[in-house]
């Protein structure tokens, strides 16, 4: 067998780990990512409801921006 044979089932066997390895990281990224706006949003409404206070008072005990707070609800992913 020569060095320079083409192995054709080894060539997408390796491209197939390196994709499911990349998608495997990129979707580890996007849950910790949601799983920090959907935190934010969460902490930002319990201390709104439960001190019985807007949102710019409660974003401010948070010490979050109500920019921040947007972004976060408007990037979670309803069902």
């Amino acid at each position: 067998m020569s060095i320079y044979e083409y192995n054709e089932e080894y060539v997408k066997k390796t491209l197939f780990e390196d994709g499911y390895d990349a998608g495997k990281l990129d979707g580890i990224e996007k849950g910790m990512e949601m799983g920090n706006w959907i935190t934010l949003v969460n902490s930002v409404e319990a201390v709104m409801k439960n001190m019985n206070i807007n949102l710019e008072q409660a974003c401010k005990i948070l010490d979050v921006s109500v920019e921040d707070y947007h972004k976060a609800k408007d990037n979670i992913i309803q069902p």
